[in-house]
């Protein structure tokens, strides 16, 4: 056990409790971030909590239109499913628009499983997608 250097008191090092210097504060309110952004976990609740989000924008839309296909005109159903919605502009290259009702069609499964083959293989699709490309400036 040793002295401190500035007031003489026992000290386990250099400087007592006192004199001993002290690590900043961090400027965070916790110490430690319980779910950091780059794990898994957080990534996986991210993806859910957009899916989720999502489907609530279908069911506003389901709610508010008939439930035909734009293309053929076929009888949906009275159940919604995600695969009858279909984003005219794809919500990865265009993340503006994938919240706009005007960008969301309605479309049978072998209709919608086409249309991503081959996204002009429609004409209705096709002037749609003009339409929101103005809206849009792109």
């Amino acid at each position: 056990m040793g002295k401190c250097k500035i007031c003489g008191k026992n000290a386990d090092s250099e400087y007592c409790f006192k004199h001993k210097k002290q690590k900043p504060l961090k400027k965070t309110m916790y110490p430690y971030n319980p779910m950091p952004l780059n794990t898994n976990a957080a990534k996986a609740f991210d993806k859910a909590l957009k899916r989720q989000i999502m489907w609530e924008f279908f069911l506003e839309i389901w709610m508010k239109r008939p439930h035909f296909s734009i293309i053929s005109g076929a009888y949906l159903g009275d159940e919604p499913l995600s695969l009858f919605f279909h984003h005219v502009l794809p919500k990865n290259k265009y993340p503006e628009a994938q919240y706009d009702e005007e960008n969301i069609v309605l479309l049978t499964s072998d209709e919608h499983v086409n249309i991503e083959s081959d996204m002009y293989k429609d004409g209705k699709i096709n002037k749609k997608r003009e339409l929101l490309k103005t809206k849009y400036k792109l």
